[in-house]
């Protein structure tokens, strides 16, 4: 009887090697073939769009928003420091006017030639808002119906971008004022 309990036992451990081999093997081709698809030779990786703008946000010195059914706003650079100067006057927040400054930075990869759409269902021609940032005009359309992106016309292209900037130039004017000295410096119990 212990001459063929030997024999079952030294089976048991050469099929157990047997085993870990294979599982190391098909580990091995497993992680192989993850690189080969995560690398796919011989295919060309899609390039990032350019950005928006090629405007830098120094040389920018003016900011002009036509809202149609609301008052213009106008922006102009003063010693380092943003104004307000239409409709009102004062001093602008700079926290507001960053992401109009950052428009350069924007991304949009689906990019149309404008002589192949109807500008007008894209509410491009007359635009929904029409913001310039020092000589360069941006068009505001309506947004898409699938993904809610805006159609934003430069030139002779038409993007689809997020719309992250309608909201914002669309709100009240005087939201866009800084906060002034006097109001940081007030006592908030001295108003009652």
């Amino acid at each position: 009887m212990v001459d063929l309990a030997l024999p079952a036992a030294a089976l048991t451990v050469n099929a157990l090697a047997r085993r870990r081999w294979l599982n190391l093997g098909l580990s091995i081709a497993v992680a192989g073939l993850a690189t080969l698809a995560l690398l796919e030779p011989g295919r060309e990786r899609a390039s990032e769009p350019p950005p928006l703008l090629a405007l830098a946000p120094e040389r920018i010195e003016r900011i002009a928003v036509e809202r149609p059914g609301q008052e213009a706003l106008a922006f102009e650079r003063r010693e380092g420091r943003w104004w307000l100067t239409t409709p009102l006057l004062g001093p602008a927040n700079p926290t507001l006017l960053e992401p109009l400054l950052r428009l350069n930075e924007m991304r949009c990869p689906l990019r149309y030639a404008v002589a192949d759409l109807e500008l007008k269902a894209l509410r491009l021609d007359p635009p929904a808002l029409r913001l310039r940032l020092g000589e360069q005009e941006i068009r505001f359309g309506s947004t898409a119906p699938t993904d809610g992106q805006r159609y934003l016309q430069i030139g002779e292209s038409v993007y689809l971008c997020p719309d992250r900037l309608y909201p914002l130039l669309t709100s009240s004017a005087g939201g866009f004022l800084g906060p002034s000295i006097e109001t940081l410096f007030s006592d908030p119990k001295s108003a009652d």
